[in-house]
């Protein structure tokens, strides 16, 4: 997943009028920056954050990533190389986990009162198929909480590599988050806890979907 990178110009062309962009004021910005240089773990988080259900404790030596205004945050490994972007009120981050995981992140937040967490899976398939990847499967997802989800996924590049993914999607009111998280098929095993702990790891601050989750 480390060509998930380079891809940022092209994620602005996901379709369903979802431009995409990172962290803004946090980890992201509209240029990129080290995570580590605009939020570490010893930031408090938020006292009415909703997070999704997980029983993956982050290590305690990762680093926070925030944005206040788009109500967000999650944890990465330390060293992770990231790069963000706000575009036309969506914010895009995208990571690179370095060894000894090499694990792809993307976080895109955004605007539309009107999406389910169906439509965000079939957005984050959009993100994908931006990208170039092909034979995308995603499968049925698992409904977390009235305001997550979470999906695993297979794609496969214009050079024939597999990547396989866990897809965490959630709706908080106005707001929505999708979350890829994942890397080539033939690390997934070795890497699937430290995935589960990225995405299990991501809070969004007010009430969610349901008001009251």
């Amino acid at each position: 997943m480390k060509k998930y990178l380079f891809l940022l110009s092209a994620l602005a062309l996901v379709a369903g009028g979802c431009a995409q962009k990172p962290a803004n004021n946090t980890a992201a910005s509209s240029t990129p920056k080290p995570a580590a240089s605009t939020s570490t773990t010893s930031t408090a988080p938020k006292a009415n954050e909703k997070k999704a259900p997980s029983t993956n404790p982050v290590p305690s030596d990762w680093v926070r990533m925030y944005n206040d205004a788009k109500g967000y945050e999650f944890y990465v490994p330390a060293g992770t190389k990231d790069q963000s972007q706000n575009v036309e009120g969506v914010d895009v981050y995208l990571a690179n986990v370095p060894a000894p995981y090499d694990i792809g992140v993307i976080v895109v937040a955004f605007k539309d009162k009107t999406l389910t967490k169906d439509d965000l899976l079939k957005r984050a398939e959009n993100i994908l198929k931006s990208m170039g990847e092909k034979d995308i499967k995603i499968d049925a997802p698992k409904e977390l909480s009235d305001d997550y989800s979470l999906a695993n996924c297979s794609s496969v590049d214009e050079k024939g590599k597999t990547t396989k993914a866990k897809i965490l999607v959630g709706t908080d009111v106005t707001d929505n988050y999708i979350i890829l998280v994942g890397t080539d098929s033939d690390k997934f095993g070795a890497n699937e806890k430290t995935i589960d702990e990225i995405w299990g790891s991501f809070g969004m601050y007010s009430g969610g979907a349901s008001g009251n989750s």
